[in-house]
Formats: structure tokens, sequence, C-alpha cells
């Protein structure tokens, strides 16, 4: 009876510390939601407004330049990916240095994308790297971790695609002075924003899971011990 109520204790800890992991990546799941709609509402508000109203005069808020309020923001939330996966490599040891390879392939491809014009083809080869370490490292997180890096991802490739294909592409001739062009391109720059504030938020609540994952061991093995002592 004892081995069985070891392993029925251990089961209720193991489920208790995986609830409290998930509790824990919830808040800032929440809170990169927010940040990534909100922040994609005012890019595509000042950007139609900046085109309808002022006819783009206003290159602070003409997401077409990287020097853009939101392009250094999208600049910024590619950064904090950067950031966050050197972070992740810190706090877990499985896959460190894959954690931290990323976290700099990140950092150089944001400068970059800071130092020269954007070029989806030359770029597409390094950001599937990316993307496909992404899907791995996380492959084992959970569920609403996952869901935010996906999320993300997706995102970004939109926004790949619409580099690439549409009257808004690098190469198209089309005139931004046009309807359709900024609405496409409204798309294509929120997208990006949106996509890199999602991947940091998931690598981030990632983080904390296995933080509170590596917290929670002790007292799981404290219970297993004494369950077979009594």
């Amino acid at each position: 009876m004892q081995p069985t109520a070891s392993i029925q204790e251990r089961s209720r800890v193991g489920a208790r510390g995986a609830a409290s992991r998930t509790d824990g990546a919830r808040p800032v799941i929440v809170a990169g939601v927010v940040v990534a709609n909100v922040t994609a509402a005012l890019l595509a508000a000042s950007q139609l407004i900046n085109f309808g109203v002022f006819h783009l005069r206003i290159q602070a808020f003409d997401s077409d330049y990287h020097t853009s309020v939101f392009g250094l923001a999208s600049l910024a939330a590619q950064l904090a990916v950067a950031v966050a996966s050197a972070w992740r490599g810190r706090h877990t040891t499985r896959h460190r240095w894959a954690w931290f390879g990323l976290g700099a392939l990140v950092a150089v491809l944001a400068v970059v994308r800071e130092l020269t014009t954007f070029n989806a083809t030359a770029l597409a080869g390094p950001l599937l790297c990316v993307f496909v370490l992404l899907s791995c490292l996380v492959w084992r997180d959970a569920g609403i971790t996952r869901a935010a890096v996906g999320a993300g991802l997706l995102l970004m490739m939109v926004s790949l695609m619409l580099h690439k294909v549409g009257i808004a592409s690098d190469a198209s001739t089309a005139s931004d002075y046009t309807w359709p062009y900024q609405i496409v391109t409204v798309i294509k720059h929120a997208c990006e924003l949106a996509g890199w504030t999602l991947v940091a938020t998931g690598v981030l609540a990632g983080t904390k899971q296995v933080s509170r994952k590596a917290s929670s061991t002790p007292e799981a093995l404290h219970l297993e011990v004494d369950s077979v002592a009594s």
C-alpha cells in the first residue's frame, strides 16, 4: 500500500506543479496578446490617417520607413525575442546552447534589417531557420506557450509573403498613394510587429514555466521521501 500511496502523492504534486506553471505563464501571455493587438491597431490607425489626411507627410507614422515609430517598435519586438531566447538559455538545461544560438541569430537579423533595405528573398533562409528552431525548442512547452509562439510565427509568415508578392511587395512598382497599397502595407507591417511580439511573449512565458518547474522539484522529492518513509 505504501508504494501506491507514494505514486498517488507524486501524481498530485505533478498535477499541482503543471497547473502552477500554466497559471504563471498565463498573465504573461495575456499581457503579450494585449500589447500585440494594441500596437497593431495603433499602427493601422496612424498609417491610414497619415495617408488619408496628411498624404504621408508625417514620416514618423509611415511604417514603410524603418525609422518610423512602429518600424522601431517592430525592431524592438524582434530584439525582445533575442533577449528572451538568451534569458531562456540561462534558465534551462535542455538545449541551452540552441537557445543562445537562436538569440544571437535573431539579434543579427535585427541589425541587418535596420542597416539594409529589407529583402524578403535574402532573408527567407535565415528566417526559416528561426521558425524551425523555435518550433523545435518550444515543442515540449505548455500548450498556451506553443500557441503564442505558433500564432506569432504564422503572422510573420504572412508578413514575409506580403513583402514578396502583391501590390505592396518589395519589387512592386505600384504607387504608394492608393488605398489598396496602404491597406496591404498596414497588414504587412502589423503582422510583423504583432508576430515578433507574440513570439517574445511565448518564449518569456516558457521561461517562467521552466523556472517554476525547477522550483517545484525539491517539493516533489521531499514528498516522495516522506511517503516511502511512512
